[in-house]
């Protein structure tokens, strides 16, 4: 199981310093690389606080007509040992991808290429849904998918830009696929905010699938959808229940008894962790009478054993 707290920042080298953060102030908070800032003045680059909030409407950089959450060049593919999945993630092992998975699916020997300036589909495919443009976007994974139909990102990337334009059915579908052909995706350590240029998209996105199964309750591909989502949320409460019901009308179902595993796997490691953690605790409260005491029992035991 990856480690279920995630990084307030994606791509690129973090400052050793830095501590790794949830997402609770995702679309604000971020740290700088060495030497970076926010303004160049005085010959040095200057920084008011390691994790500067930005304001409202504001980013790193204006192109392609808006503010961008990131800087850039975290809108660069074909970086060495990078995972690009709609920005740069940064190095792949570090989200749990597999040497396979990189290998197969991600990894290209070329120059790293700009998105929003390449040609090439995948790249005009990630640069439109990094623009909002999602129909777009959606037209050029069907052209990226044409050329590589083996290619299990890519059908996963298709998928979340399905659900962008409120296409659960073809998303079910392409997550099933692309599930299928990467059936390590439910170990991949991210979070969906992640992929999105502005966070007040994957809002709105979420919003709109969770009215669509409060109408249409009986539509167990959307339950699962959503379910997909709250998981790598890391939200596994919300995505049990729609796993659930998408297990009520196929209890066999592959993907998403898998993703079930994944988050009762990870249930049992945390109950055993607090556990241990509340004797811990119990032992820190005890005199230090108390604990020759419990040195005492913990020998008669051994001696009893012998």
């Amino acid at each position: 199981m990856p480690t279920r707290q995630r990084s307030s920042h994606a791509g690129g080298e973090h400052p050793k310093t830095v501590t790794r953060t949830v997402f609770k102030d995702f679309e604000h908070r971020h740290a700088h690389r060495p030497k970076r800032s926010h303004y160049y003045y005085g010959g040095y680059w200057h920084d008011f606080n390691i994790h500067y909030r930005h304001g409202p409407g504001y980013g790193h950089h204006y192109y392609v007509g808006r503010w961008s959450l990131y800087p850039r060049y975290y809108y660069t593919r074909h970086r060495r040992n990078c995972f690009y999945f709609f920005v740069d993630l940064g190095n792949y092992r570090s989200r749990n991808i597999t040497t396979r998975v990189y290998e197969r699916y991600v990894y290209h020997d070329t120059e790293p290429v700009d998105v929003f300036v390449a040609g090439d589909p995948v790249s005009r495919a990630y640069a439109a849904f990094g623009r909002g443009s999602f129909y777009q976007s959606v037209i050029a994974f069907n052209e990226a998918i044409e050329a590589d139909p083996g290619n299990g990102i890519l059908f996963l990337a298709r998928a979340q830009a399905h659900i962008a334009i409120k296409d659960y059915r073809a998303a079910y579908d392409d997550l099933m696929l692309g599930m299928e052909l990467v059936p390590e995706w439910t170990e991949v350590d991210f979070n969906i905010v992640e992929l999105y240029g502005d966070p007040v998209w994957f809002e709105e996105h979420l919003n709109n699938l969770d009215r669509w199964v409060a109408d249409f309750p009986r539509d167990y591909k959307a339950h699962f959808v959503l379910g997909y989502i709250h998981y790598f949320q890391q939200n596994y409460a919300a995505a049990k229940s729609e796993f659930i019901h998408a297990l009520a009308w196929n209890e066999d179902h592959e993907q998403a008894n898998r993703l079930m595993d994944s988050i009762l796997e990870y249930e049992a490691e945390t109950e055993v962790m607090s556990a241990e953690n509340e004797r811990l605790e119990a032992l820190d409260d005890l005199e230090p009478d108390d604990l020759d005491e419990l040195d005492d029992l913990d020998d008669l035991d051994e001696d009893a054993e012998l």
